[in-house]
């Protein structure tokens, strides 16, 4: 059924060297950072993905409710706590510059 959404969907993109890809997910599943963004603010999905081509590519994307429901995030003191430890694993990486694209219309299966 499609349906009118006001929701946002935020795109991050990692290209690190492929060794790293284990340890970078790794670090997201062990400290709960997917989670967390869902625990402290209104996100409504989270997920973290591996590109199949094995180039080193991840993608951090979530689903919010609106542009506000992405800042709690952003404003959240929690969101930077690894920050670190991922900035050791993505040196000499390329970071991509975070999007939000606002969410035309959904269709989902019952």
């Amino acid at each position: 059924m499609e349906q009118p959404s006001p929701r946002i969907r935020t795109v991050l993109t990692l290209r690190t060297v492929p060794e790293n890809v284990g340890a970078i997910v790794e670090l997201f599943r062990t400290e709960g950072i997917l989670q967390e963004s869902l625990d402290l603010t209104r996100a409504l999905s989270s997920e973290i993905s591996v590109a199949t081509d094995g180039t080193g590519e991840i993608m951090v994307t979530a689903l919010w409710p609106d542009d506000a429901g992405y800042q709690e995030w952003l404003d959240h003191p929690n969101r930077g706590r690894i920050a670190p430890q991922l900035e050791a694993l993505l040196e000499g990486a390329e970071v991509g510059v975070g999007k939000t694209y606002r969410v035309d219309h959904a269709v989902t299966k019952a």
